[in-house]
């Protein structure tokens, strides 16, 4: 029995590569991005630039020569991804180290809230100290700890848990096997990769 799950285990690893990582990551990310915009346009009646998302000055004030154009000049430069990183970072663990678990939604729902709480944690120790950025702050939450998790995002880590491994890796992975059929997939996800690099970076320097 253990050796035929080892097998299975080991085949569900071979098919994992590169360009499915980044598949699952930016789905993942999008779908953080929206429900986190979301969350925040309702408590605060603002629509945020969130994740790796940028709103810019109008394009007037990059083209000059628009200032006379109606409509257009007051328009502001919106460009990026519409994904948050640690919302696709969390999707790719949670997918890939707790697939094992989606028969056992309660243990799947501890082990969760616990592994993705020490993983936002530890990203909030990196943002602080390497990037010297704070992109979250959970003070004024309640049983929270240094502002950097709280009891909220916990339980709310361990239902994104349950319903990435029980509902959406089954998507997921349709959506990645249409994906390899298109012509030339290889190449337009190395691109994405490129750019997805370029806006982390100008994140990191600029905000």
């Amino acid at each position: 029995m253990e050796k035929i799950e080892l097998k299975n285990l080991e085949s569900d690893y071979k098919k994992i590569d590169i360009y499915c990582i980044f598949s699952y990551f930016i789905i993942c990310a999008f779908i953080g991005w929206i429900f986190e915009t979301m969350a925040v346009l309702i408590q605060t009646g603002h629509l945020t630039d969130r994740g790796l998302l940028f709103i810019q000055k109008n394009f007037s004030y990059y083209f000059p020569f628009l200032k006379s154009v109606p409509f257009i000049r007051n328009v502001p430069l919106v460009w990026g991804l519409p994904i948050i990183e640690i919302y696709g970072l969390g999707g790719i663990i949670i997918a890939f180290l707790f697939r094992k678990l989606k028969n056992k939604p309660i243990i799947l729902y501890f082990a969760g809230m616990i592994m993705m709480t020490l993983f936002e944690l530890l990203a909030s120790y990196f943002c602080d100290y390497v990037l010297h950025r704070t992109y979250w702050d959970y003070s004024k939450d309640f049983l929270n700890f240094q502002g950097r998790i709280c009891l909220r995002s916990s339980l709310a880590w361990g239902l994104l848990s349950v319903f990435t491994v029980k509902f959406l890796m089954s998507k997921l992975e349709l959506i990645y096997a249409e994906e390899r059929r298109i012509k030339h997939f290889k190449t337009i996800i190395s691109i994405f990769i490129t750019y997805t690099f370029i806006c982390v970076f100008f994140k990191i320097i600029y905000f």
